[in-house]
């Protein structure tokens, strides 16, 4: 890359990196004010139905205690206090109404008769004339208070209105209403929730650390006031761990933002009560940051494709220009190469002429091996054809003789000897088809029966084994048994060694040549075993090498042609020196099942 083109690089870095901070910076401020309002007006939703499920469910209550007041039953019990039925009375109207407790103070505020009556917390017996809603009730008023209960200790909102006794105040009919379950109900999914009194003290949240907590400084009377009252217990409640509102006299609705959250404070209601909706920042914050992030992908998108633009125009320029060398160099190349092309060709030619006349001196050499074998098999086969036409003259000689004495059955008995001497002579000539034959196997299939192939080739090796004093024992072969290989080559092999061994066993007294069989599932073996000298071990690996031999007279290519024949059918022969003393030959062959070999060509 040349200076110019790098210093175009680094610009446009510079330049992007530029680019990006700004765009980042302004994505970032952009998403957080739009978070911001847009929290604002989720927590607004949040405050507003939170409002407007507590009022609704308070409302349902607000009137009962004023409606009971004036059931004549209550100043029954108020003025006969030894009458029974009150307790039941009222269960009976908490049950309908659904309130959690209704009960009955007299005048002193003592407590005659309640709901609860037969649980264990019954508010029977209990003095409540420091409750500031029996106060208040008194007074002829009707009160709402909300509280922690002194014998439940569970939080509820209380309702009492006055009974009256002509122009005077007999008692006080209260109801109280759970708030715990209508807790669970204004909990927001994604936010928290906050509801306060008059004093900017919690009395409801999702929260349990925040109940009890302090908003906002309380007056020091009004403190007095809620111990004395037991209001949330008999002690006094303490400042909120994260949120402070500061100064809230103002009663309208109003949007804050804490260090830890922000937060939206309802106006207050007509029970006197204000909700807070808050999220911490940090939800508001990841949303921001998945903004950046977005921010930062798109861009480096962007950026790497205006570089991979910018570079696209650089590469295209130097191309341009290493075009115009190129095109110099692949002329000359070209020139070189067609010359290089034609002086291959004809190396080619030559290699495929090579190989043509190697192939054809490897048939030439087997030829010549075949023929150095019959020329040493030469004098057994001379005895095996002249005994018969030995025969054949004398039963002539004797034929004419008889014709002439007229004894025609006598004639006729030669003549049948004669052709038996006759078919004697072609078995004979017939085998030595195996030497003058030129085969190479080709890619067809063929079927070779293992057990006629041992008995061919020990035949015509017969009249040699009975002149060296060998014996030949040849072990139960399946009649069977057959393999893929052409029967006159794996004649010819076995011919070459049986004929090996027993050269290997001349003048030997107790020579001896085992064939074996051996039978795998897929492959066969017949094994060539002799009890002769062997060879050397050092000369066992060179044994199947051409022109490699231990004979002064051998042509050192019997067993070299033997194992590539075996090798073209997918076959092997291997040697291997036999315990105690002697050579072993090993030759696999494909094996034929009989339902193969129905389909093989037979030659």
């Amino acid at each position: 890359m040349s200076l110019v083109s790098r210093w175009s690089g680094y610009r446009f870095f510079l330049f992007m990196l530029l680019l990006g901070g700004i765009g980042l910076t302004v994505t970032h401020f952009a998403a957080s004010h739009y978070q911001q309002n847009k929290w604002a007006s989720i927590l607004k939703n949040y405050a507003d139905r939170a409002n407007q499920q507590l009022s609704s469910e308070l409302a349902k209550f607000e009137q009962i205690p004023n409606l009971l007041s004036h059931d004549p039953r209550l100043l029954t019990y108020l003025t006969q206090p030894e009458s029974n039925g009150l307790n039941q009375l009222l269960a009976e109207w908490s049950k309908q109404t659904l309130a959690d407790t209704i009960y009955l103070h007299n005048q002193q505020g003592v407590v005659i008769g309640s709901s609860n009556y037969q649980q264990d917390d019954t508010f029977v017996g209990e003095d409540f004339s420091f409750r500031p809603y029996f106060i208040e009730a008194m007074q002829g008023h009707i009160a709402r208070y909300v509280a922690l209960g002194i014998r439940s200790n569970k939080r509820g909102y209380f309702y009492s209105a006055p009974i009256w006794l002509e122009n005077k105040i007999a008692g006080v009919i209260t109801v109280k209403v759970s708030l715990e379950e209508l807790e669970n109900s204004l909990a927001p999914e994604r936010a928290d929730i906050m509801v306060l009194d008059q004093n900017n003290v919690v009395f409801l949240s999702n929260q349990a650390t925040w109940r009890y907590t302090a908003l906002a400084p309380i007056a020091p009377e009004h403190i007095e006031a809620m111990v004395q009252n037991q209001q949330y217990g008999s002690q006094a409640p303490k400042a909120h761990p994260s949120v402070q509102l500061g100064d809230p006299a103002n009663p309208q609705a109003q949007q804050r933002t804490m260090p830890q959250h922000q937060l939206y404070l309802s106006a207050t209601n007509d029970n006197g009560f204000r909700v807070v909706t808050l999220a911490a920042h940090q939800q508001r914050l990841m949303t921001v940051l998945q903004a950046d992030v977005i921010f930062v992908l798109i861009f480096s998108l962007l950026s790497l494709i205006a570089f991979a633009w910018q570079q696209t125009l650089n590469n295209k320029r130097q191309l341009a220009l290493l075009n115009k060398q190129l095109e110099s160099k692949v002329k000359q190349r070209t020139e070189v190469l067609s010359e290089s092309n034609q002086r291959l060709q004809q190396t080619i030619i030559q290699y495929e002429k090579t190989q043509q006349e190697l192939k054809q001196t490897q048939q030439e050499l087997t030829q010549a091996a075949k023929l150095a074998l019959l020329g040493e098999l030469s004098a057994s086969i001379n005895h095996e054809i002249n005994q018969p036409l030995a025969a054949l003259r004398t039963y002539t000689e004797n034929s004419l003789k008889l014709m002439s004495m007229e004894k025609h059955q006598l004639v006729e008995h030669n003549l049948q000897q004669m052709l038996q001497l006759n078919e004697t002579i072609s078995e004979v000539i017939a085998r030595l088809k195996i030497f003058t034959r030129k085969s190479t196997p080709d890619e067809r299939h063929y079927y070779a029966n293992l057990h006629d192939s041992v008995y061919s080739a020990t035949r015509i090796l017969s009249n040699k084994l009975i002149k060296s004093g060998v014996t030949l024992k040849v072990a139960s072969i399946p009649p069977s048994l057959a393999a893929n290989i052409h029967h006159i080559e794996l004649e010819q092999v076995l011919i070459n060694l049986i004929h090996n061994a027993i050269q290997a066993l001349e003048g030997q007294a107790d020579g001896q040549i085992v064939i074996e069989c051996a039978i795998e599932q897929d492959a066969c073996q017949l094994i060539v075993s002799d009890n002769g000298p062997g060879i050397e071990a050092t000369k066992l690996a060179h044994l199947f090498d051409p022109f490699f031999t231990t004979k002064p007279e051998g042509l050192g290519l019997g067993l070299t042609i033997s194992k590539r024949i075996i090798e073209s059918y997918q076959g092997g022969l291997e040697a291997e020196l036999h315990s105690p003393h002697g050579m072993r030959f090993t030759l696999s062959l494909p094996r034929l099942l009989s339902s193969d070999a129905s389909t093989q060509e037979f030659v």
